[in-house]
């Protein structure tokens, strides 16, 4: 296990390298061993269904196929097949699992921990034990969120997506885990990660699907990154911490000194969320209050005059902002990103999963998001939100929520996830390998290999 105490005379990367290398699967709190196979059963149901219903899956597809990167390999891509070169697998299955902006997230980070890692390791194939992989994921959900926390909401005012830029360095090291590589290499793996961290956040401008590479261009780079490292490339020193490194030049806000603080012994990752909703974890806590208001008044039969948010600055800016395609979003990055159109759709039509995104040009939803405002509140935490209805005769109605469903302070139960888990597996799978999924992650460290999870995973039956 990593001696805390050492992490201090060590720059942050060097720690974070003795980390990935030195971490047993018995050195991690059984709870969080816990949650990890809920995040992994969460990821393969998101993934699943992004690869068969998400728009943007078959142009996917089809680019890596112009690669020739589905043959020649032996890596599973969800649903895909079995024959794809690792890294072009890595992407793939990055993708997938973020095209429905439904996968796992971290608030104190803004960003999602689990989907550049878990589709790094999935590449290193069948030969690994439940344990081993669990120990393997639950080190690149650390290091992932501590760099996010770390870069905190300064980066997205310059324009970055936190899920990739620090997702990178969380799968070289959920991966340089599974192979057993000295902390050297996996120190060199990251100075060569830090010339590839990225994600742009200009797909707002237009809801491209770039966002969703993001996260499977992290998981390809980083097995790239490992290939130069574990090769004897010269890579730069502390490309985290450093003058010129990730947090410095990619965040206007960054906190480099506790990066490792307590390293081994504090879990940060343990604050994961699993989503209930399909769209921008910002706009939760709206679709929570819709739903709510309009189950518990009877007024919202009678219908609402005007509806006023109020949210924190970084989820504003994020979902709230009054532009054209939010208030009326053109498409669904566009609505997955609009807490306009989130509280319409679910307020008129309560909760639909991925069918909320059926009505992107239905015209009893431009009118009530025409009839939203949104201000900003800098007392908020990240993730709450208040709303204030006035209704048709003139009465207001506020409610506020702090932390929306799936925060560690209002969880969803293990039923609600493996019901999450179902309905989006099922349609894929069918009920009885979906079930057989669910058995065999639930069940992952009993497993002396993942042959039977990855033969499943791979194929479809529906």
């Amino acid at each position: 296990m990593t001696n805390p105490d050492r992490n201090y005379l060590l720059g942050a990367t060097e720690a974070f390298s003795e980390f990935a290398t030195n971490i047993t699967y018995e050195s991690i709190p059984i709870q969080f061993i816990q949650s990890l196979k809920l995040f992994l059963l969460d990821y393969i149901g998101v993934a699943a269904y992004g690869a068969a219903s998400a728009e943007s899956s078959a142009p996917f597809s089809h680019a890596i196929e112009v690669l020739n990167g589905h043959q020649y390999g032996s890596s599973t891509v969800i649903t895909k097949g079995s024959q794809y070169q690792p890294h072009y697998a890595a992407l793939l299955n990055g993708a997938f699992a973020h095209s429905l902006d439904f996968d796992d997230t971290y608030a104190a980070g803004a960003l999602h921990p689990g989907v550049s890692t878990i589709s790094a390791a999935l590449t290193e194939g069948s030969a690994i034990s439940g344990k081993h992989f669990l120990s393997a994921i639950a080190v690149g959900y650390e290091i992932t969120c501590r760099i996010g926390r770390a870069l905190g909401p300064g980066s997205y005012a310059r324009g970055f997506h936190n899920t990739s830029v620090a997702g990178i360095f969380g799968a070289v090291a959920a991966v340089g885990h599974l192979r057993g590589l000295e902390a050297a290499i996996i120190t060199s793996a990251f100075g060569i990660a830090g010339s590839k961290a990225a994600g742009s956040m200009q797909f707002f401008e237009n809801g491209s699907w770039n966002k969703r590479l993001h996260p499977g261009f992290a998981a390809h780079d980083a097995l790239m990154a490992l290939a130069f490292g574990m090769s004897g490339v010269h890579a730069s020193v502390e490309p985290i911490e450093g003058r010129n490194g990730v947090l410095h030049s990619y965040s206007e806000s960054a906190v480099v000194g506790s990066l490792a603080t307590d390293l081994g012994s504090e879990w940060v990752a343990q604050a994961t969320a699993i989503k209930p909703y399909p769209g921008c974890r910002a706009t939760h806590g709206t679709i929570d209050l819709a739903l709510q208001m309009r189950n518990e008044n009877d007024k919202a039969r009678r219908g609402v005059q005007k509806i006023t948010l109020a949210m924190a600055p970084t989820a504003f800016q994020l979902v709230g902002r009054p532009d054209a395609n939010k208030i009326h979003p053109k498409n669904i990055v566009d609505a997955q990103f609009s807490a306009y159109y989130q509280l319409a759709v679910n307020w008129l039509d309560g909760a639909t999963g991925w069918a909320i995104y059926d009505r992107l040009h239905d015209r009893d939803v431009y009118d009530l998001s025409g009839r939203i405002s949104i201000q900003t509140d800098p007392s908020m935490k990240t993730l709450a939100t208040r709303c204030c209805v006035v209704w048709a005769d003139g009465t207001a109605t506020t409610n506020e929520i702090v932390d929306p469903i799936g925060e560690p302070s209002n969880p969803m139960t293990i039923e609600k996830v493996e019901e999450k888990f179902l309905s989006l597996a099922v349609p894929v799978y069918g009920d009885g390998k979906a079930k057989r999924i669910q058995d065999l992650v639930l069940r992952i460290e009993e497993q002396a290999d993942l042959g039977e999870l990855l033969e499943l995973i791979r194929g479809n039956e529906v």
